[in-house]
């Protein structure tokens, strides 16, 4: 990617990934006693949540096998026009990001059951790769945006063997077939999270996470 043309403005009130919903309220309290009214706005995503999965495996080496984590290589039209807004300390522009292997939960994946088979169908679709063993749970879920957005991410990961991967089939939009695949050893991962080259949440909880689960030294 080296760039991006808009062609129009679309109205946001057309039905999409996210809803806005703009209410005006007031806190009741215990004692009975109620708070001035106030105006808050709150994203909703069409199907509220997502799950994050972070595939990965250890080298050959027998003495000091490294963790290897697996992540996406993508394009963000949203990131690649923050530059234009101005932001508070300069930046680059963001024509790639480096992010976990993610996706919206469906209708009907509900429980940590329907969260794991999301799990399982995302990390397939993004990698072509299947888990040695299963999924496994990486703790409860966490907001990304808790005072913007009611999304909450679930956690999982996966150990893969990287030389059975098929090619992945995507989801069919243009920016899932212009992105791609990388690995990286797991405290490399967090440093480049903690220095800023790698700007995703949901990478450096589920890593942090899994080193901890596999208590491995970072």
């Amino acid at each position: 990617m080296r760039g991006l043309r808009l062609v129009r403005r679309l109205p946001a009130n057309r039905p999409g990934f996210l809803r806005l919903e703009r209410w005006k309220a007031r806190n009741l309290y215990a004692d009975g006693t109620v708070s001035p009214s106030y105006t808050f706005d709150v994203l909703h995503r069409r199907t509220l949540d997502a799950v994050a999965v972070i595939p990965y495996y250890f080298t050959a080496d027998r003495r000091a096998p490294r963790l290897m984590v697996i992540y996406k290589l993508g394009f963000r039209p949203g990131l690649y026009l923050r530059t234009r807004l101005r932001p508070p300390v300069k930046e680059r522009r963001h024509t790639r990001v480096c992010e976990a292997v993610a996706g919206s939960l469906e209708k009907g994946d509900r429980g940590d059951r329907g969260i794991d088979a999301r799990a399982l169908a995302e990390l397939f679709e993004e990698t072509g790769l299947r888990p040695c063993r299963g999924v496994e749970r990486l703790g409860a879920g966490f907001f990304p945006s808790h005072g913007q957005s009611t999304e909450k991410v679930h956690l999982r990961a996966a150990r893969v063997d990287p030389a059975s991967a098929l090619p992945p089939p995507g989801d069919g939009s243009v920016n899932e077939a212009d992105s791609g695949t990388a690995v990286m050893e797991a405290g490399r991962i967090l440093r480049a999270c903690r220095a800023g080259s790698i700007l995703d949440p949901k990478l450096e909880i589920g890593v942090t996470r899994l080193c901890r689960r596999l208590r491995y030294p970072v």
